[in-house]
């Protein structure tokens, strides 16, 4: 694995941008709803925000302890939240990049 992930043009086929800066695979990845944002999740315990247009990772949001196993944007992009084999999800403000709250009690991993 490379630890990047592709944008591609669903129409031409033709690559628009290639997302470099994770230290290991990323698994997972997710749309805003607006389409101007992707958020990436990776073994390395990093979530990165990126903008679309550009392919520019906008913010880094590190906290977890473990493994990033799920990303995912709220309805109007301001927030995402990320789950970890840490046993720990954390909510981002995706505009500042800060940890608006981490979330506990959960007994094993967290994979969904």
């Amino acid at each position: 694995m490379d630890n990047t992930a592709k944008l591609w043009d669903v129409e031409t086929g033709q690559e628009l941008h290639t997302l470099f800066g994770h230290t290991a695979e990323i698994v997972s990845l997710n749309f805003d709803t607006q389409g101007e944002r992707i958020i990436t999740g990776s073994f390395d315990h990093t979530v990165k925000v990126w903008d679309v247009r550009s392919g520019r990772c906008i913010h880094t949001l590190a906290g977890h302890h473990g493994e990033i196993s799920s990303t995912q944007f709220n309805y109007t992009g301001e927030l995402c939240i990320s789950g970890s084999i840490d046993r720990t999800c954390k909510i981002w403000d995706v505009a500042s990049g800060q940890n608006v709250q981490t979330l506990r009690g959960h007994n094993d991993e967290f994979w969904t």
